[in-house]
């Protein structure tokens, strides 16, 4: 019964991490055609679904405790799916529990990685965005130095596009 617990937890977290992987996809995607209302929506959703995966999560954890129970044992903090692996003696329970490991381990590698490029190219977008601001509001060099009014008039070759003191 426990086992089974734990077998169907396992299925919904592969689900759920796979829908997180599918909408980082499209962060990937809103990121690039730069369209900020779909990646809020996104994030909106993302941050609903990582909250079920933390309840997801402990009823995991609820299974493999109440499994160690079944067995007679304690469970402890070392009490993981790859200890209950080694634990069962039925080579068909062994194969299905280290299938949906395996599975959900490549989806959150996957996603880390999915993640990791969108943080990429977020940073990239905010400097394109720093650039561009710093190259159409001039630069603040002459600022520093006191010019005489005189010298200030007619056009410069550094004239701003913008007034960054407006």
């Amino acid at each position: 019964m426990a086992l089974e617990r734990l077998y169907e937890s396992m299925e919904i977290l592969l689900g759920q991490h796979e829908k997180l992987l599918e909408m980082a996809e499209q962060k990937r995607q809103a990121i690039i055609r730069n369209d900020v209302s779909l990646l809020n929506e996104l994030t909106t959703k993302e941050s609903r679904l990582v909250r079920l995966i933390a309840e997801t999560e402990q009823q995991r954890n609820q299974a493999v405790s109440d499994y160690y129970a079944a067995k007679g044992l304690r469970a402890t903090s070392s009490a993981t799916v790859s200890t209950i692996i080694r634990m069962e003696t039925s080579f068909r329970d062994k194969e299905r529990l280290t299938n949906l490991g395996e599975r959900l381990t490549d989806v959150v590698n996957r996603l880390r990685s999915l993640n990791d490029l969108n943080t990429q190219l977020l940073r990239q977008a905010m400097e394109f965005n720093e650039f561009s601001i710093n190259l159409l509001s001039g630069t603040d060099d002459d600022d520093v130095v006191y010019k005489r009014p005189v010298d200030q008039a007619g056009y410069s070759a550094n004239a701003r596009i913008f007034d960054s003191r407006a």
